[in-house]
Formats: structure tokens, sequence, C-alpha cells
């Protein structure tokens, strides 16, 4: 090994052999300070140490390897490049016990994907990329995928799918890097690589229904709503680097969920205003802000709450506790509940009535046994309401003053 270069490798207590016991080592250096008042007297020894490391031959590219992911990468490169790619493919496989655990890093992909298209063999290939995240793929990196393609877009989709799963992944990073994906999928084309086109903004598109599905069905909104305006920029660049087919999925997804999703749609449609025309109408935006105005149309369109109608539509966990409190959600005339409870009781009502953001206030009277838990509706059941509906009027017209080219809005 060059002396020139220095790794941190572990070695297991089972693989050293010392020829001195530590006891029997004389020390190099020796220091004594006398008691100083605030401490006692201390001694102080240093002592060398040196070591002989020892490796078979065939372990010796795996054993710096192991230190050193960057020089195994370069390595490969040069044999491959080189033409040796039968030793390229065996020093490659030996890297199977430990490679996992590199961890991604960015700069090393491109080298990666190389290698990895270099050997022609296909698992020996999925295990070298596997360690990498997809927030470190870029425009750059696409004539790697599309060399990495000869093995077909099972396999390309397999480690892409690894990719998206990497518990390495953070989720700041994954916000910025759909941002930047309608590069990666205009590039891979024009690389050589339109099998490989679809799969990374498949993939954005599974992990950003997961948190639609997450976050527009959480109920409070004060948790809801910032999450789903951090998804809207994503979407609309997500939108526009998918393909026809999975634009057509995307488009119709949407419009599967809830009303609680136009708190991501219309910051989107917003943020799609600085857009051409042409450009909206190619992401699918025009069909969003069509579904859009249908949406907060019939909000406008549902009748008025009457001033005595209390109910509360809810559905707890099927308990008996939940079916008393749903049974005095769902009452048109009761607003408050006067309920004897134990400790344990009380705690999963509270849990149900917070993780819920319920618009009713709950407290305990700590008199008796077992203390009463008050529950009262408040009137902020009436405001959420009128809220929504004076959201649900202006919004259109924000809408339409941003397109200001004839957008979608409401009858």
């Amino acid at each position: 090994m060059p002396t020139a270069n220095h790794y941190a490798m572990h070695v297991p207590d089972s693989e050293v052999c010392a020829t001195t016991p530590s006891a029997d080592l004389v020390p190099c250096q020796s220091e004594y300070e006398g008691y100083m008042g605030n401490y006692g007297n201390t001694l102080d020894r240093w002592y060398r140490r040196a070591a002989v490391v020892v490796w078979p031959r065939d372990r010796a590219f795996a054993a710096r390897a192991e230190a050193g992911s960057q020089w195994a990468l370069s390595e490969l490169d040069t044999r491959i490049e080189a033409g040796d790619l039968g030793g390229a493919r065996a020093a490659a496989e030996s890297l199977a016990p430990f490679w996992n655990k590199i961890g991604s890093r960015a700069g090393l992909l491109g080298t990666a994907l190389h290698v990895a298209a270099g050997p022609g063999a296909a698992g020996t290939a999925a295990m070298l990329l596997e360690p990498f995240r997809v927030e470190t793929v870029a425009p750059e990196h696409a004539g790697g995928l599309a060399a990495a393609g000869q093995y077909g877009e099972e396999w390309m989709s397999g480690v892409i799918d690894g990719w998206f799963r990497s518990e390495h992944s953070f989720e700041a990073d994954r916000y910025e890097w759909v941002e930047r994906l309608p590069g990666l999928c205009g590039a891979l084309p024009a690389a050589g690589g339109p099998e490989a086109a679809r799969l990374p903004a498949a993939g954005a598109w599974g992990w950003m229904g997961d948190q639609l599905r997450l976050w527009t069905t959480t109920a409070r909104a004060e948790i809801r709503e910032p999450q789903l305006e951090m998804l809207s920029s994503p979407l609309v660049r997500l939108l526009e680097g998918a393909d026809d087919e999975l634009r057509d999925e995307m488009v119709a997804a949407l419009r599967g969920y809830g009303d609680n999703v136009l708190g991501c749609l219309m910051p989107a449609l917003r943020s799609a205003a600085a857009l051409p025309a042409a450009a909206r109408r190619a992401a699918g935006l025009d069909v969003v802000a069509r579904d859009c105005a249908e949406r907060l149309g019939a909000i406008i369109a549902r009748p008025l709450r009457d001033e005595d109608d209390w109910a509360i539509g809810w559905t707890g966990c099927g308990c008996d506790l939940c079916g008393t409190l749903g049974a005095f959600l769902g009452s048109r005339p009761r607003r408050i509940l006067e309920w004897p409870l134990a400790t344990d009781g009380r705690r999963h009502v509270h849990t149900r009535i917070d993780s819920a953001g319920l618009p009713m206030r709950h407290q305990t009277r700590r008199q008796g046994r077992p203390y009463t838990l008050v529950l009262t509706k408040t009137g902020e059941l009436f405001t959420r309401e009128k809220d929504a509906r004076r959201k649900a009027v202006t919004d259109p017209a924000r809408l339409t003053s941003a397109w200001g080219d004839g957008s979608p809005g409401t009858s």
C-alpha cells in the first residue's frame, strides 16, 4: 500500500495479535505533576506501538475499497477503460459484503454509473448503485443512466425504487430535488435513455402521492395547510417533467382527493401563473384549474349552516367511548356533555378531540369520583365554515387575475 495514502479502518479484536502485552510496554515519555491544591498529583505516560497489517493478496482490493469508496470506483473505472472487464467484475463482486454501508456521496454517482455499465453483470451493477439516494441524481448523470439502461427497464426500475427508499434520504433534499426534476427528465431522452426517462418522475409521484394522502387527511388545519403548500411548487415541477401518460395519471389522482387538496392545488396554480399559457396546458394545469373551480363552486353552493345546528361529523376508533362522543357530536341541538369518566377514559377522549382538531372545549371538573369531563361545542364550528366559504369565493378571482388568459372560473 502506498505510504502517501491514509485510510481509517476498524479492525476487530479477533484479527489483532499483539507480541508485547500492554503491561510490559516501556513508556517513551512520562510527565509527573505534583499536588496543585485543586486536584491531586498526576502521572502521564506515552507509549509507541508499531503495527504490521497483513491481508491475503486476493483481498487487497476489497481491503482498500472498504477504507476508500472513491479509490475503489476510480480503480474499477481504470480497469474497465483498460479492457480488463473480467478483473473489474471480480473486483466489484468482492465489494458486496460492505458496499451498501458506504453512504451516498453525490460526487461519486457519475463514476458509479459508468462502472456499473462496464462489467455487464446486472446484479453486480445494482449492488454498486445501491448506496445512493435519488436526491443525488442530476441532469449530468443522464448519460450514465442511459448507459446503465442496457440491463433493461425492470432492472432500472428496481435501482431507482431503491434510491427513493434510501434510509439516508432527507425530506428537505427531496423537495429541492423534485424542483429540479424537469431538467433530468428532459436530459434522459436526449442522452439515449427514453425508457428510463419516466422512472424518476414516476418515483417522485409515488412519494408525492404518499405525502398528499398523509396531509389531506390530517384534521388540524394549522398542521395540514403549511405542509400542503410546501408540496405545491414541487407538484408543478413534477407535472412539467412527467410524460403524457404519467401526467394524465397524476391529474386523475388529484381529482380523487378530498377538498383539503385545495391547500396544495391553489398555491400550485398561483405559482404556475408565471409560466407561458402553452406550458401550463402542456403540464395539465388547465385541467387542474378547472377541477379546482368546480370544487370551489360546490363549496359556495352548499347551504349555510342553520344557527341552531351544532352537529359535527366525526368517526372515532369504534370503541364505546368514541361511540358516546360521536353521538354527542352528531346531535344538532346538544352543545354540552357532562360525562363522568375515569382517568384513562378522559385521556382517550382528550386525545381524540385534539388529534381531530374538533371545535370544542374539554375541561375536567374535579369533584366527586370519577371526575366529570365537560365537553362544550364552540362557535368555531360556524366560523370555520364561513371562512371556507369566504375563501372559496375569493380564490377563483385571484386565480383568474393571476393567469390573465381566461383560466377557468366558477359559474
